[in-house]
């Protein structure tokens, strides 16, 4: 497929990713008019000489035009640069390629940069990195400022740009779809799911669109780099960000085949002339980057930045700070009616599973022997078999044999010797069969719970005070929320905090700081063995301690389910690094276990129970929790809370507390 995309797009949407590193400083120039100035690319001094010729010039002209019109603070041209006003003042543009501007103050100054702009559209010199003139390469701001300065625009060079018209060619952008993978806890890069363009054609069959291009905005992150390093620079924006375009089909398989994630499709509903110019706007993003924030200026951040040139009254991006969740963006357009309804597409995994369960005991149970062994191992067994049921074991053996290949080498290609074999002895058969049908799930993403919460709680117990505390979670969602439209498998919380005060005693205190909280919780089976684990950061004063804690855990376990809407049963083992301030052993290693089940028997009304044991590792302390908890959606976005806890430690006799919360989302 690629071979087969025009030079043009392979140069500009595959390789312009780390085309940065071509750009040279722009050589000294001795110009004494603004002809020669633009050519030898100083932009500014065009810019200034042009004023000093004598008479009225076509680009002191122009300059005049955007100067009485106010271009320079247009939202649209805003939008264009990407320019965004500081907590404490001023403004600065969030792309952080010094080669998107052609003023060398243009990152803060939107009048240079647009006085600049219009200066460098007269330059016939092409420019690194893309040895594009500013003409041809910033499409998207040219005919902007065409629209706005009227027939004045005719006093601009009228240039052919073939590369552009390439790349619009091919395209043929009719509309445009947002793509939505679902959350993967696995990927912490993808960890709250991920969104992307489709750029899709006029009537289309939906087959057909897997051959479309996509338009991703990704970190780019070195193979080798250390999770430290990682973390680190995920955080606070040491990795570039950069957008690019690759066919569609090849990140469906990333995302749906590789790493089991459902995909929801959220037509937009941009009419053509919007259309065209994100994508203009695009073309003139390949080459840029910008510091890429997991938890802000991320991948759904920065594909509203690209949608809202086509929206600049209505900017996107401001309704986004400190973290930015992509189911939140999809909410967005929606709620503004830029997304129409989204549409199911099932990963791999499901419609194995959906294959699976639509076979009986017998012939699932050939299945797994043939996986476990070989294809020769089930043959008396399968000959006996009508030719229907063989069809079903060998397209069933045949697309797991896949699954397991992709997923152990993604870029693999063709088949392997047992895929070979089960194909052989499936054509020879010669029977069509029909998809197995799969259930579209009765919520959406965008229509779940919002993903911050605030919420209110007392608490009771036989030996301690009554508690009441206010607690603030930034994101995302918990096996206790309300579970449509989210992974019932797993749950992320992040920055939650809790201010409590206790009745008795008449004071406040910080009760908790969790900055981190992941559980992936996956039923294990016949044909998928995923390992269950879960890890958190938290800091913790718990109602039966006098002193906080610091605690970093981690659980590794398994995880099992006897079918659909039952109870999901885990054990994991499990170890904790803790750091008491308050003890005389103050950093201690404990070591110990948990099991528990979850069940959600109609939806909105969830249950659980728990039971986790901690020993310290040399040393004599101890703590044993057992816990019974309720959940109930009042509404998609209010939720009450009940949970019962006894607790048993070195320090402590038996005591038990009652807690009774509601939760507001938004």
């Amino acid at each position: 497929m690629l071979k087969s995309l025009p030079r043009v797009l392979l140069a500009t949407c595959l390789a312009l990713s780390a085309a940065g590193a071509l750009s040279a400083a722009i050589p000294p120039t001795s110009a004494t008019d603004w002809p020669a100035a633009t050519e030898l690319g100083d932009y500014v001094l065009a810019v200034q000489l042009s004023g000093d010729d004598a008479g009225n010039t076509a680009l002191s002209t122009l300059l005049q035009a955007a100067r009485t019109a106010k271009l320079a603070s247009d939202p649209q041209w805003l939008r264009l640069l990407h320019y965004k006003t500081g907590r404490l003042g001023g403004i600065s543009s969030q792309i952080d390629a010094q080669y998107f501007f052609m003023s060398d103050k243009g990152k803060q100054d939107p009048q240079a940069e647009l006085d600049a702009t219009l200066a460098a559209f007269f330059s016939n010199t092409a420019k690194p990195p893309l040895r594009l003139t500013p003409y041809c390469r910033f499409v998207a701001r040219r005919y902007w400022l065409e629209e706005q300065l009227g027939e004045l625009a005719e006093l601009l060079p009228q240039r052919s740009c073939p590369e552009f018209e390439t790349y619009a060619n091919y395209l043929d952008a009719a509309s445009l779809t947002l793509i939505f993978p679902t959350a993967h806890p696995n990927s912490p890069s993808s960890a709250f799911g991920h969104t992307l363009l489709r750029i899709d054609k006029e009537n289309q069959r939906p087959e057909s669109r897997l051959l479309n291009m996509s338009i991703n905005f990704a970190a780019e992150i070195p193979q080798d780099v250390s999770s430290a390093a990682y973390a680190i620079n995920g955080l606070n924006g040491g990795f570039p960000g950069k957008f690019k375009m690759l066919p569609y089909h090849m990140k469906l398989r990333e995302y749906g085949q590789i790493e089991n994630r459902d995909t929801w499709e959220y037509p937009l509903t941009l009419d053509k002339p919007s259309v065209d110019l994100v994508l203009r706007h695009a073309y003139e993003l390949l080459i840029s980057h910008f510091d890429y924030y997991f938890f802000s200026e991320n991948c759904s951040y920065h594909l509203l930045s690209l949608l809202e040139v086509a929206t600049p009254s209505e900017p996107l991006t401001d309704d986004f700070g400190l973290w930015t969740i992509p189911v939140d963006t999809i909410r967005l357009l929606r709620e503004r009616g830029l997304a129409d309804e989204g549409r199911f597409t099932p990963s791999s995994i499901r419609l194995l599973r959906a294959k699976r369960d639509a076979m009986n005991d017998e012939d699932r149970g050939l299945a797994l022997q043939a996986l476990e062994n070989d294809l020769p191992s089930i043959d008396a067994a399968l000959s006996q078999l009508s030719d229907e049921r063989q069809v079903g074991v060998l397209d069933l053996l045949s697309d797991y044999e896949r699954y397991e290949r992709l997923k152990s080498d993604p870029s693999a290609q063709g088949s392997n010797t047992r895929e070979r074999a089960i194909l052989s002895r499936r054509s020879k058969l010669g029977i069509q069969t029909e998809a197995a049908a799969i259930t579209t799930p009765e919520f959406a993403p965008d229509t779940g719970h919002g993903t911050s919460r605030v919420s209110l709680q007392y608490s009771t117990s036989k030996k301690g005070s009554d508690i009441a505390e206010l607690q603030l979670r930034p994101a995302y969602h918990d096996f206790r929320d309300p579970s449509a439209a989210f992974d019932g498998k797993a749950a992320i919380q992040m920055g939650l905090i809790g201010l409590a005060r206790d009745l008795e005693q008449d004071k406040f205190f910080l009760r908790r700081f969790t900055l981190l909280s992941i559980q992936s919780i996956e039923p294990r089976g016949e044909f998928f063995k995923p390992v269950s684990w879960h890890t958190n950061v938290e800091w913790l004063r718990p109602e039966y301690k006098a002193h906080h804690e610091f605690t970093f855990n981690v659980g590794g376990g398994a995880a099992f389910q006897s079918g659909n809407n039952r109870p999901v049963v885990f054990f994991f083992g499990e170890g904790d690094l803790v750091d008491a301030p308050a003890r005389d052993n103050r950093q201690q290693l404990r070591l110990g276990a948990s099991i528990g089940t979850h069940w959600e028997p109609v939806n909105g009304l969830r249950f659980g129970a728990e039971w986790n044991y901690r020993q310290e590792v040399g040393g004599g302390y101890y703590e044993s929790i057992a816990e019974l908890w309720a959940g109930f959606a009042i509404t998609p976005q209010l939720s009450l809370n009940l949970d019962t806890e006894l607790v048993k430690t070195a320090e402590l006799n038996t005591d038990t507390r009652a807690t009774l919360g509601i939760r507001a989302y938004f």
